[in-house]
C-alpha cells in the first residue's frame, strides 16, 4: 500500500538515492489516496491537488487505503473532541513525514482545529506541497491568514500551521529547534502522527526520536501506522518487492508484531499502548453501514488477498499520561 515511485525533480537534488526512493512513496500514497477519493471511499477534496496523473488502485488497495484514512481521521478527530471537552486551552499535532496528506485542509473546512498543526517532511516534499498549496484556491484560502512562505518556497509559517523541512534522522538537532521556534510548547498536550514513516528510518534514529518525546513531552499521544510480520512469506515477499524499489524497512525486524511495537513505548514508561492490524481494524472499528457501503463502490473478491496484506500493517496508539484527556481517546476500539 505504500510503494513508491520518485519525480525527474526528485533525482536532480542532492540526496542519495535511498532518500529519493523515500520521498517517493508520498507520491504513492497520494495516489492511492486519490484513488479512494475519486471512488467515493474516503471524503478528501484535496487530494487531486497533488495527483498527475490519476490511476485507478485496484479494490483490495481502495479498501486498504480507506482503513488508513479512517483510523487517522477518526484518531484526529477524537483528539481535537477531547480537547473541548476536557476545556484544553490549546493543543497541538504533530506530523511526522507528513508527505502530502491533507488532514489539516480537511479538519478546517470541518471547523475543526488544534491549537497548533505543525507538518514536518523533507524539503524536497515540503516545497512542492507549498507550491500545490498556493496554487489552489481551495487549499490556500483555508491556510491561516497570517501564513507566510519561508526557505525559499520550501516552508510555510504560521500562527496554528507550520509546514517545515527537515530530515527526521537529526530530529533533536534540526527539527525540534524549528518546531520551538515556531511555537511548539512542550507542555501542551501533543498527538504525533506518523503513518509508514519511522519504520524506513533506522531504530536508532526512530528510538532517539521517541526517546526525546518520552522525555521532553510530558503529555503526548501518537498514532502510528506501520508494517509488521516480516518472517513470513507474504512479508519476505514486501520486503523483496520493497527492496527492488531501493526502499529498506529499516526498523521492521526490531518492531516486528503488534506486541513489539506495543512494547516500544511501555517499555518507556508510557501509560497505555495499543496495536491493532489493518485487517482487525477493518472488521472491529468500521462499523456494519460502513462496510455495506464500501460494497456498494466496488465488488471486492480479493477477500483472502485482502486479509493478508492487511495482517501485514499495523496502527499503534500509544499515550503517556492517564489524563481525562487521554482517557477519552479510543481509536482502535
Amino acid at each position: 500500500m505504500d510503494l513508491g515511485r520518485f519525480t525527474e525533480s526528485q533525482r536532480a537534488g542532492g540526496a542519495s538515492n535511498a532518500d529519493h526512493a523515500v520521498q517517493g512513496t508520498s507520491n504513492d500514497a497520494a495516489v492511492s489516496r486519490e484513488s479512494a477519493a475519486r471512488l467515493g471511499y474516503i471524503a478528501d477534496p484535496y487530494i487531486r491537488h497533488f495527483v498527475k496523473p490519476a490511476q485507478r488502485r485496484a479494490p483490495l488497495i481502495n479498501r486498504g487505503t480507506f482503513c488508513r484514512f479512517h483510523g487517522v481521521q477518526n484518531t484526529l478527530c477524537q483528539f481535537i473532541q477531547a480537547l473541548g471537552a476536557t476545556t484544553q486551552a490549546s493543543g497541538q499535532i504533530v506530523v511526522l513525514g507528513a508527505g502530502f496528506d491533507t488532514s489539516f485542509f480537511i479538519l478546517e473546512k470541518e471547523g475543526l482545529s488544534a491549537g497548533k498543526y505543525f507538518e514536518i517532511d523533507f524539503a524536497e516534499i515540503t516545497a512542492k506541497k507549498a507550491a500545490t498549496i498556493y496554487r489552489h484556491p481551495d487549499l490556500k484560502s483555508l491556510l491561516p491568514s497570517d501564513t507566510q512562505v519561508a526557505m525559499g518556497g520550501s516552508e510555510l509559517h504560521s500562527s496554528r500551521y507550520s509546514l517545515l523541512s527537515g530530515d527526521l534522522r537529526q530530529f533533536q538537532s534540526h527539527v525540534v529547534p524549528k518546531l520551538i521556534e515556531r511555537g511548539f510548547d512542550p507542555n501542551e498536550p501533543t498527538l504525533f502522527l506518523s503513518e509508514c514513516v519511522l519504520i524506513y528510518l533506522d531504530p536508532e534514529h526512530s528510538d532517539h526520536i521517541i526517546d526525546w518525546i518520552t522525555l521532553s513531552v510530558p503529555n503526548a499521544a501518537i498514532l502510528t501506522y506501520e508494517q509488521i510480520r516480516p518472517d513470513d512469506r507474504f512479508g519476505q515477499m514486501m520486503i523483496d518487492n520493497l527492496r527492488a524499489r531501493q526502499l529498506e524497512l529499516r526498523g521492521l525486524h526490531a518492531y516486528p508484531t503488534l506486541e513489539s511495537t506495543s512494547q516500544r513505548f511501555l517499555s518507556r514508561g508510557w501509560h497505555s499502548s495499543t496495536a491493532v492490524d489493518l485487517a482487525a481494524y477493518h472488521d472491529r472499528c468500521i462499523d456494519e453501514g460502513e462496510r455495506k457501503r464500501l460494497a456498494k463502490l466496488e465488488f471486492l473478491d480479493e477477500w483472502e488477498e485482502f486479509t493478508l496484506l492487511a495482517q501485514h500493517y499495523a496502527f499503534t496508539f500509544a499515550y503517556s499520561r492517564d489524563t481525562d484527556l487521554f482517557q477519552m481517546l479510543c481509536p482502535l476500539k
